[in-house]
């Protein structure tokens, strides 16, 4: 019996990012699928080694002609704009990461509430994305390091994520935790330097990468912070709770919807986040809070949870086809 085709059109080339790492999610949810990517942006190595089950495509735009070329049965589109449907003889549901303009389809889903808000939609129209959990790195944390912590920061290696405000709000950071540690992971290389600085040495580097999220095992704490930019849903925090990676992060966007007070710390003010990094000084709460942060995203963010929503929204949009 032939396989059902799902192709799968995404905005963005690079696995390193939240939009193609939540297609490649979609892959191996639904292994039942025969599956075909097409990205609208370069595609890199890493990420046709990531895709290596799937047919890949380039594009340069989303066009009815490219799709239905490709024969698919059903249609999930990343982020994609325009106002031209892509066809009435394919199934397709809009996936939906940031606002803008979309193209049209026959089910409309959201990345998180935040988002469904700003693009007045209802809370039914929220599709949590499921992650894997990360592969286990060479140094797992340990609750007994003589107080120390290690706090990591994992971001797409891009100016945007990597703001130059951000060097006095860890200046501040490290005076705040003297016995700190900093890991970052995408920093871009004209900034290390002054981070460092910044941090009073104590930091180091890792490159972007599909295998770079094994760190969050070896942190105590993922702290992210970014006055310019609010993450639609912010796919590394449901990623570090997975991995038992306390969230240490802006009280803004889609984190608000995955952190809660027995998991994380969500903070509003420079003085928050020192009082939440002062609090993982004891043993006991980091224990306690990575359990329980762990427990509760296998379950909100599993990919089998994942797989039978989707399949769910797939549905929806099927039965909208065939009204």
């Amino acid at each position: 019996m032939n396989k059902l085709r799902l192709l799968q059109v995404c905005n963005v080339g690079r696995i390193v990012g939240g939009t193609a790492a939540c297609a490649w999610t979609i892959t191996r949810a639904l292994p039942e699928f025969e599956h075909v990517v097409a990205f609208l942006s370069e595609v890199t190595d890493e990420t046709r080694s990531a895709f290596a089950h799937a047919r890949i495509e380039r594009w340069s735009r989303c066009l009815p002609s490219l799709v239905d070329a490709q024969r698919p049965d059903v249609v999930i589109l990343h982020n994609i704009g325009g106002k031209q449907r892509m066809s009435r003889r394919i199934v397709t549901l809009q996936y939906v990461h940031s606002a803008g303009t979309r193209a049209p389809a026959d089910r409309t889903v959201y990345c998180s509430r935040w988002l469904s808000e700003q693009m007045g939609r209802s809370p039914d129209d929220v599709l949590y994305q499921g992650v894997p959990r990360p592969v286990v790195g060479e140094e797992p944390r340990s609750c007994d390091r003589d107080g120390r912590l290690v706090i990591g920061r994992i971001c797409t290696p891009t100016a945007r994520k990597w703001p130059r405000s951000m060097l006095a709000f860890y200046r501040q950071l490290a005076e705040c935790a003297p016995q700190a540690e900093w890991e970052f992971v995408g920093c871009p290389g004209d900034l290390q330097s002054e981070l460092s600085d910044a941090c009073g040495g104590r930091t180091r580097y890792f490159a972007a990468g599909w295998n770079a999220r094994s760190r969050l095992w070896n942190w105590d704490a993922l702290l992210y912070h970014n006055p310019e930019v609010i993450e639609s849903f912010g796919r590394t925090v449901a990623e570090s709770l997975r991995a038992g990676c306390i969230p240490i992060v802006d009280r803004r966007g889609g984190f608000i919807e995955q952190v809660t007070p027995e998991t994380g710390f969500l903070c509003g003010t420079v003085g928050e986040f020192c009082e939440s990094v002062a609090r993982l000084q004891k043993a006991e709460l980091r224990r306690r809070m990575s359990a329980k942060g762990r427990g509760d995203a296998d379950q909100r963010f599993s990919i089998i949870r994942f797989r039978s929503d989707l399949l769910a929204r797939m549905r929806e949009a099927a039965t909208r086809w065939a009204l």
